[in-house]
């Protein structure tokens, strides 16, 4: 798979509308080793955006599509994904408020608004969907719902009151335009230490599978894990929303999709994942730069496209699939 991920990137950064190919991109790459200031504007396209937006396609794709593993694992819900959450409603919620209050902030700060804004959302529906006897399955996914209603709400408000409904509409569905190296240099060591963190769970994941009762019986700290769970979906969306805006249905149906490959075992489906989930959005990214080339279209809309008859195809064929 990691060969298959590899193909997909350098194809990726070989083709658009100004051209290129593989033997362009070599090129490139040793021009700017050699005699960086020879480079040409093909050259400079493929180093300077191509190659930044395909490895943020990559990268968000992994943590999105881990982050629906590891919250459908301590959930036990196989609808669960890290939009039960609310994060992106959080972080879009932070970023309207950020233009509207600052519009001078740079890149990195609207970052940093939307990852607090996910950060938020995640503890609000954790306080609210956390009863006297942990965070049940039911009480989390209606706290969820509700935060999400609610902060999507007043984050519709304010770009209709502000007239920043157009920006945030195509942001909040899902893009990877104008990715730059310093934007994936911040946020890059968080989505890989958070990929880390969330394979490290997979042991526990595939214990806590066979129910709360006998996890705990195998000596298994229920709360605990379910706690470094969410703090590791946390960091995997959060950032992956400051850097592509929202993308639905990756999180839901590539796991989902790893099942059906490697079986139940988390120790399996969360690696499988991974890779699924970078490979399907750098192919979704080339789809939408190119279906209505030289404008942009918005990923998250394209693998919703993709997403909805494969989520529905899965229900359909594995009704009885268990976690």
């Amino acid at each position: 798979m990691a060969v298959v991920l590899l193909l997909c990137i350098l194809f990726s950064v070989s083709i658009g509308v100004a051209g290129g190919g593989i033997g362009s991109l070599f090129h490139a790459l040793v021009q700017s080793l050699v005699h960086p200031s020879d480079l040409s504007d093909i050259g400079r396209i493929m180093l300077e955006m191509r190659i930044p937006r395909a490895l943020a396609a990559c990268l968000v794709g992994a943590a999105l599509a881990l982050a629906g593993a590891v919250m459908q694992g301590i959930t036990r819900n196989p609808l669960a994904d890290a939009g039960l959450l609310g994060i992106n409603a959080g972080a879009g919620l932070f970023v309207a408020l950020g233009a509207v209050i600052l519009p001078a902030l740079s890149s990195f700060s609207l970052m940093l608004a939307s990852f607090f804004g996910a950060a938020a959302a995640a503890l609000m529906v954790f306080g609210f969907g956390t009863g006297r006897h942990g965070a049940g399955t039911i009480r989390l996914i209606l706290a969820g719902a509700a935060v999400s209603a609610f902060l999507t709400a007043l984050s519709q408000g304010v770009s209709l009151t502000f007239g920043l409904s157009k920006e945030l509409s195509f942001w909040g569905s899902g893009s990877l335009s104008g990715i730059s190296w310093e934007q994936l240099a911040i946020a890059a060591p968080w989505l890989v230490g958070a990929v880390c963190a969330g394979l490290f769970l997979s042991h526990n994941l595939s214990m806590l599978a066979l129910g709360e009762e006998s996890a705990a019986g195998l000596g298994l700290n229920v709360r605990l894990v379910r706690l470094a769970g969410l703090a590791t979906v946390l960091v995997l969306a959060g950032t992956s929303v400051s850097l592509a805006g929202g993308i639905s249905f990756l999180g839901l149906i590539v796991p989902h999709s790893a099942r059906l490959l490697v079986g139940t075992d988390y120790r399996r489906v969360l690696p499988v994942s991974v890779f699924l989930g970078a490979i399907l959005l750098v192919l979704s990214d080339v789809a939408a730069r190119m279906i209505h080339a030289p404008f942009d279209t918005p990923v998250g809309a394209l693998v919703s496209i993709i997403g909805v008859p494969v989520l529905l195809a899965l229900t359909y064929r594995k009704r009885g699939l268990a976690l």
